[in-house]
């Protein structure tokens, strides 16, 4: 592969390359590169809640059990960014991540969270299926929607409505009201125990006759997920949100109907289908390159990567993510986080511009964050922000793996705008390390 394609291929199925990653993957096709990668765990440490009789726990025992679930989910935000900026699979890290923004999860529970992002990473590039049918009877899932209010004499809809509006269809795509609450119905009993695991409350599930999309019968769960799967349009609904997350923002219909074709004819498999765009020659394309706008998680992985970046202080890397407004386990709703352009505006381009350099720096980091709502639900209190946030970078790390590369080519793959190139033609650097700082504080370094 050409080093411009190399780039943008994992620019987009990964959070970007060193000089030394753009030779050698420039010798691997994409199909190898992912078939390589292995599909592991995150593990935490959990043996604390472990053994729990939670029905028997007295109220105060209860809310302090919760809080620290709450700490404890800290703990494994912190251990998924360390995974994504440390692991050798990439691609796979890249889908998680995707997928953990389509199947959007608030999630105050050490224990759900593991057993939800786990779930998520033994399926990110496998059966859709499978993968939809995991998360749905998540523990995580089921408290977030409202799944365990769900039952026959009082349906709860919240679970029926965002499978087929956010998960699989598309708002108002072939599916009616009556659907809905004919769907929900299928959903009645769905349960899980204190440890995570689903099981069927029988007395609470209506097991009476059902009419969903014109069909009738006496429909599960797990039978609407199949009648949903069986529409093209679900397909299509999920090649819409995979190319606008990994090609571009601008749907181009021809592409989705081809990539359509692709999952739906391969009874929804995923692998087959990313590997189907990186060998698309549309997916070169130079509308396509440096078209997104990188998430925050992007944009602080793709760094810490490229610098070797770490940070023992769990709380330091929720810090980061709070004032970048993008919070593993906290998307603001069920439709998950920002897009592209909505990550950028007058307050939070200054901070990404100012961000790499603070941080490769060590220096002291001063602005007024937005207010921390779960710690403080009024939102009253806005204290000035103002401290070290204790990162440490490698910086012969850096240099040995990006030896006889033009930073121009690393960073901006080569395509700067006439802003940029002025700059660079205008400015001469004291030393290596400034030109990269430099150029990292530069708005096209948002670009991916």
């Amino acid at each position: 592969m050409k080093r411009q394609e190399v780039i943008h291929l994992y620019n987009r199925f990964g959070f970007g390359l060193n000089a030394k990653e753009i030779r050698r993957f420039s010798k691997m096709s994409f199909e190898k590169k992912l078939r390589k990668e292995t599909v592991d765990e995150l593990r935490l440490d959990l043996s604390e809640f472990q053994g729990i009789d939670f029905k028997n726990l007295s109220k105060l025992e209860r809310m302090e059990l919760r809080k620290r679930g709450r700490k404890k989910v800290l703990d494994l935000n912190a251990a998924w960014m360390r995974k994504m900026i440390s692991s050798e699979n990439i691609v796979q890290e890249k889908m998680n991540l995707f997928w953990h923004h389509h199947f959007a999860c608030i999630i105050d529970n050490p224990i759900y969270g593991l057993q939800f992002t786990n779930a998520i990473r033994k399926h990110a590039t496998g059966n859709f299926r499978t993968l939809l049918l995991e998360v749905s009877k998540s523990a995580a899932m089921i408290d977030f929607l409202h799944t365990r209010q769900n039952n026959k004499r009082m349906p709860n809809e919240d679970f029926a409505r965002e499978l087929c509006e956010l998960f699989t269809l598309g708002r108002d795509r072939e599916y009616t009201e009556t659907d809905v609450a004919e769907i929900a119905r299928c959903f009645t009993g769905w349960n899980h125990r204190f440890s995570g695991a689903f099981f069927m409350q029988t007395r609470k599930h209506d097991g009476g006759s059902k009419t969903i999309f014109g069909k009738t019968g006496n429909f599960t769960g797990e039978d609407v997920i199949d009648l949903i799967l069986q529409k093209k349009a679900c397909a299509q609904f999920i090649c819409e949100n995979i190319y606008t997350y990994f090609v571009n923002p601008v749907l181009h219909e021809a592409h989705v109907n081809e990539l359509t074709e692709v999952l739906y004819d391969s009874n929804y498999d995923i692998e087959k289908l990313i590997i189907h765009i990186a060998n698309a020659e549309w997916f070169y394309a130079r509308e396509n390159i440096l078209a997104k706008i990188k998430s925050p998680i992007e944009f602080i992985v793709g760094l810490a990567k490229q610098f070797k970046i770490e940070n023992d202080s769990t709380e330091s890397w929720l810090t980061l993510q709070r004032l970048f407004d993008q919070v593993l386990y906290r998307p603001p709703n069920v439709k998950g986080w920002k897009v592209n352009r909505e990550w950028i505006d007058s307050n939070s381009l200054p901070f990404r511009l100012r961000i790499p350099s603070v941080i490769l720096t060590n220096a002291q980091l001063q602005l007024e964050p937005k207010p921390d709502y779960d710690a403080n639900p009024m939102g009253m209190e806005r204290n000035n922000f103002s401290k070290r946030l204790g990162f440490s970078c490698d910086w012969d790390y850096f240099f040995a793996n990006n030896k006889r590369i033009n930073f121009k080519v690393l960073f901006f793959n080569n395509i700067i705008s006439p802003q940029v190139a002025e700059f660079l033609e205008n400015n001469s650097f004291a030393s290596k390390k400034e030109e990269v700082i430099q150029l990292i504080s530069l708005p096209e370094y948002q670009l991916m």
